[in-house]
């Protein structure tokens, strides 16, 4: 006799730099909220300040703050340097932080916005996410650039049972329904 094992399902919204990831990821979560679903983590918005660097914020998607992750070609931003970007250590430790108020809760929707080369590599958000792949139910919903998503789906071992990919970035509300 083996038991009935609730499997995390996984949803990989993929596509490339520009192309809506973030803009679908934040319709979607706006309509989870809507249907009163019990959601955790962040959405990653690109910024440029006054001297044009560029950088990422993260948005918490259970309240309003927003933390400054990184920024290119700025160390003062912080201390872990990955290829041109200075991430900054305690910020990606609130955006842990931020997943992991969901685990434990019946039914969690967790939300991890950009999964890509640093992941893969081992750094900033891979020990979450094989945290939370951990838990036995709930969902995931990542974004992941098209290159990437064998790769991620290869290291995080996601298969065709649990996964389901969205790269139509124009439905919505179809997206949300198979959560």
């Amino acid at each position: 006799m083996h038991k009935n094992i609730a499997l995390m399902k996984v949803f990989i919204i993929s596509g490339e730099r520009g192309e809506g990831k973030t803009t679908f990821l934040k319709k979607a979560i706006k309509e989870l909220h809507l249907r009163k679903r019990n959601i955790y983590g962040f959405y990653a918005e690109n910024i440029k300040d006054d001297s044009d660097k560029e950088g990422y914020r993260i948005y918490d998607v259970s309240h309003s703050s927003s933390l400054l992750l990184c920024k290119r070609n700025a160390p003062e931003t912080g201390s872990l340097n990955l290829l041109e970007f200075w991430f900054n250590e305690d910020v990606i430790v609130s955006g842990e932080q931020w997943l992991r108020k969901g685990f434990y809760k019946d039914y969690p929707v967790f939300v991890l916005d950009e999964v890509g080369k640093f992941e893969l590599d081992g750094f900033v958000w891979d020990s979450i996410l094989k945290q939370i792949l951990k838990q036995n139910s709930g969902t995931l919903i990542i974004t992941v650039r098209n290159r990437f998503v064998k790769k991620v789906m290869e290291k995080y071992q996601l298969n065709s049972h649990n996964l389901i990919t969205q790269e139509n970035l124009l439905f919505t509300i179809e997206f949300v329904d198979k959560i």
